[in-house]
């Protein structure tokens, strides 16, 4: 009766144990997952126990979005029209946080670069904005000080389009669109620009503004050394013009100006009729360096002629300071003079001195009264009356 008992409790006992066992295995059917996979693909959970393929591959220890073939550590891949490929925003109101921070340690890599390859349109390489007043929309910084490393280097291949475009939106303050820094003392640039291309009118810089008060280009000499530098050739550069930290400019060529004489800045007396250009003027007596206009023939006091527009103009001030009271003074070129036919028509060659027509010259005829009263040759005639004709100024 015994055995029997036991038996039956043993039945009992693997029953449950059966029964436990396809409770568990049931458990584990309905937590299975399940789905297709792909190879080097990362998935995707599109359930709760179901996977499927994300837009990420990691091929070789390069992860890829968008892409099968990651050609880098992180290649970001995108066929937006509108939205860009990778977005980078730091919401920090405070402190030194970077949206997108690229480092470089090899001299000759690049910390950040950005292609266009786009052939038509106006795709950008890089595109870079601030709102602040005072931030800097790029900066770049190659802090190696040996080799060719670049802080920003952009490139694109549209005709019409820019490699780097930093733009500055604030109206106030001194930011910059872009700012370039070097650390270098062998001759490292802020800003490198070159212009490549053996034809055409490339331009290695290029710099505009739409301000009525703005300035095209800014050069500032903190501690001496020169503003510009100008050199010519390739190989073995030739210095060919400077401008000094004094504003001294040195040109082995020459300079050529719109004008065509050379004028100083002189005080003019306040009198009843305006001065304007082309009247001829003589040294004022009662006054110190100070000019007045001519009222009588054969005036020895002749000094020369108001400049129209001209060429070089010399004064005592500084460049930033008001030249109150004061008229640019032809006295050595050609400019227009208002003459008067009153002793005669005048010809080309002839020589003018003061005439009775205030600020006007005329034919100087009496040879002995013309000593220290001339003040040029007529290069054009006048016939009669007054007018107004090219006069090559030479005092004597």
């Amino acid at each position: 009766m015994k055995l029997k008992n036991d038996g039956f409790a043993l039945a009992i006992l693997f029953c449950a144990s059966l029964l436990c066992a396809s409770t568990f295995c049931g458990s584990m059917a309905h937590a299975q997952v399940t789905g297709s996979g792909t190879k080097d693909a990362i998935p995707l959970w599109t359930g709760t126990t179901t996977l499927g393929r994300s837009k990420m591959a990691q091929v070789d220890g390069n992860l890829g979005i968008n892409t099968k073939t990651p050609g880098a550590q992180l290649d970001v891949e995108s066929s937006s029209t509108t939205a860009p490929a990778i977005i980078g925003s730091s919401f920090a109101t405070t402190g030194s946080g970077s949206g997108v921070l690229g480092l470089s340690s090899s001299p000759a890599g690049t910390a950040v670069a950005g292609l266009a390859t786009a052939s038509t349109g106006t795709a950008i390489g890089g595109f870079f904005q601030t709102s602040s007043s005072t931030g800097t929309a790029l900066l770049g910084i190659a802090t190696a000080t040996t080799g060719s490393a670049i802080g920003i280097f952009g490139q694109t291949s549209t005709p019409g389009s820019d490699a780097i475009l930093g733009s500055q939106l604030a109206t106030t303050g001194f930011g910059g669109g872009v700012n370039g820094l070097t650390a270098s003392e062998s001759g490292g640039a802020g800003v490198d620009g070159e212009a490549t291309a053996t034809t055409g009118g490339a331009s290695g810089f290029f710099g505009s503004t739409k301000s009525p008060n703005g300035i095209v280009a800014l050069f500032r000499a903190q501690t001496g050394g020169d503003l510009i530098i100008g050199q010519f050739g390739s190989s073995s550069p030739v210095k060919v013009f400077r401008v000094d930290s004094t504003g001294k400019g040195f040109f082995d060529g020459g300079t050529q100006t719109g004008g065509a004489d050379f004028a100083e800045s002189v005080a003019v007396a306040k009198e009843f009729a305006r001065h304007e250009p082309g009247d001829l003027l003589i040294v004022d007596t009662a006054g110190r360096r100070r000019l007045k206009l001519s009222a009588e023939p054969y005036s020895t006091l002749v000094a020369g002629i108001y400049s129209t527009k001209p060429g070089v103009l010399a004064m005592a001030h500084k460049m930033d300071e008001t030249a109150a009271d004061e008229i640019p003074l032809a006295i050595v070129g050609i400019v227009p003079c208002k003459v008067s036919a009153e002793n005669g028509a005048i010809r080309p060659g002839d020589l003018l001195v003061s005439s009775s027509t205030p600020g006007h010259a005329m034919k100087g005829t009496d040879r002995a009264r013309m000593l220290g009263a001339v003040v040029g040759k007529a290069l054009e005639p006048l016939s009669e009356g007054k007018g107004t004709i090219q006069v090559l100024v030479t005092l004597q």
